[in-house]
């Protein structure tokens, strides 16, 4: 209950601002009022707050129905018929990729001769998604257990890195399914140094 010899409590306040303070404890409330100015200066500023609260309150709540209307014409009632129809096809898609995909890694890698590449010409053709098993050529390199190997697609990142020892492979290194584009499998010496580079285009099947 309200004494009029100690200050308001920020709720009696903010109710008195609202208009929701009732009796007997309004009477009480305005009794200490007048004989408070600090009591009354906090009146003042609750006066001054809450109007602005309730107006950007009643600013959301118009513009969440504003968006209720427009969300029940975007999205009518059909739409779960729609989203069940749409997560049938894209299903249906899934299972065709993975079936291509499963009968594709099923596929033997196929071979591929590489030849060091000369100004822009691309003699080496490869089918996209297809296992390759690549046959580099390494005559007149450098004598070596083992090279470095090391495949960049056209803009020179890396998709694909390993290794070879022509003694043990001839030569003969195999990588995984590509996509399209075109690629440089570049030949490295264990110090460091690239020696040859193979160019390979990457077509549909």
């Amino acid at each position: 209950m309200l004494k009029t010899n100690h200050h308001l409590d920020e709720e009696d306040i903010e109710k008195y601002s609202m208009g929701d303070l009732g009796e007997p404890a309004i009477s009480l409330f305005e009794e200490h009022l007048l004989i408070c100015e600090s009591c009354q200066d906090r009146v003042a500023q609750s006066d001054r707050y809450v109007p602005l609260v309730q107006s950007a309150s009643a600013e959301i709540r118009r513009k969440n129905a504003k968006w209720a209307d427009r969300s029940r014409w975007l999205f009518p009632r059909w739409t779960p018929a729609f989203a069940a129809a749409a997560l049938l096809f894209s299903s249906a898609l899934g299972l065709q990729w993975f079936a291509r995909r499963q009968a594709s890694n099923n596929q033997p890698p196929v071979a591929i001769s590489l030849a060091a590449t000369r100004g822009n010409g691309f003699g080496s053709k490869a089918p996209a998604g297809r296992a390759l098993t690549l046959q580099l050529d390494f005559t007149a390199m450098p004598a070596s257990e083992s090279y470095r190997l090391e495949l960049v697609d056209s803009r020179g990142k890396r998709v694909w890195q390993g290794g070879v020892n022509p003694q043990d492979t001839h030569g003969a290194v195999s990588i995984p399914g590509l996509s399209r584009g075109l690629y440089f499998l570049r030949a490295y010496a264990p110090t460091g140094d690239l020696l040859r580079e193979y160019g390979l285009e990457v077509a549909s099947q």
